[in-house]
């Protein structure tokens, strides 16, 4: 139910042309809407969380991977957004996130907190680094993949 909700109001905003985050860091991408594309591109982790990098996956580019971060809870989180012709597509769609260090491996999937990876139509996610680990003087590393194409990101958004 909580993921129909969030599809919806995804639909939503983006036929008001609101969903599509502004560029807050990573693949540069014309700004579009301003601040109203910040404050909506804030929903999908929760009211915490702000926009903090924006990253294409393949070329032509199928997707985005979102990066947000929150200094109340000191996590980070991660959406994988279908984009463009993928938009709508029932395709393999995987977000994983987690801390940067060898003291860190890559959480599993298809559900756990730093995984999602299943068959969506608009985006895998939200996920998050782990809870209890303070996120202010860390790294993450990112993974995200729409079909059989991946991009994956290591030590980025150091605290």
């Amino acid at each position: 139910m909580k993921r129909a909700l969030s599809v919806c109001a995804i639909v939503l905003l983006t036929l008001l042309g609101l969903a599509a985050p502004a560029t807050a860091g990573g693949d540069p991408e014309p700004a579009v809407g301003g601040e109203e594309r910040a404050v909506a591109a804030g929903g999908p982790c929760g009211s915490t969380y702000r926009h903090i990098g924006h990253y294409a996956i393949g070329s032509p580019v199928k997707a985005y991977m979102d990066v947000y971060w929150s200094s109340t809870t000191k996590r980070n989180c991660l959406v994988t957004n279908h984009t463009g012709a993928t938009y709508g597509v029932l395709l393999y769609t995987q977000a994983t996130i987690k801390p940067s260090g060898s003291g860190y491996s890559w959480p599993s999937c298809p559900s756990s907190v730093g995984c999602d990876g299943e068959m969506y139509r608009y985006y895998a996610g939200p996920v998050y680094t782990p809870a209890g680990v303070d996120m202010s003087n860390k790294c993450v590393d990112i993974k995200g993949y729409i079909m059989d194409i991946g991009r994956t990101l290591t030590n980025i958004h150091c605290g």
